[in-house]
């Protein structure tokens, strides 16, 4: 059971926090039901490689998503194993 505080805020258990893997900043979805509220963790975009036609491999854009250093390295670690 939880309650919700004068500025509209509900405390989600640090049981459930833990078992879903959600922390400061998570993002979760309120869906309204029939038969009452559903919260989900929102999924983040995922980045998949891709390649072009000449061989090269690319990030294909994904809204919301900006590559990062640590993306093309990771790309780079990944193509030499």
């Amino acid at each position: 059971m939880v309650t919700i505080d004068k500025a509209g805020r509900v405390v989600i258990p640090k049981a459930i926090r833990d078992r879903y893997s959600l922390a400061a900043g998570s993002e979760l979805e309120i869906l309204a039901q029939r038969d009452g509220l559903k919260l989900t963790k929102r999924l983040q975009p995922t980045r998949a490689l891709a390649w072009a036609e000449d061989g090269r491999p690319y990030f294909p854009a994904v809204t919301g998503l900006t590559t990062t250093d640590s993306d093309i390295q990771d790309l780079r670690d990944a193509l030499q194993r």
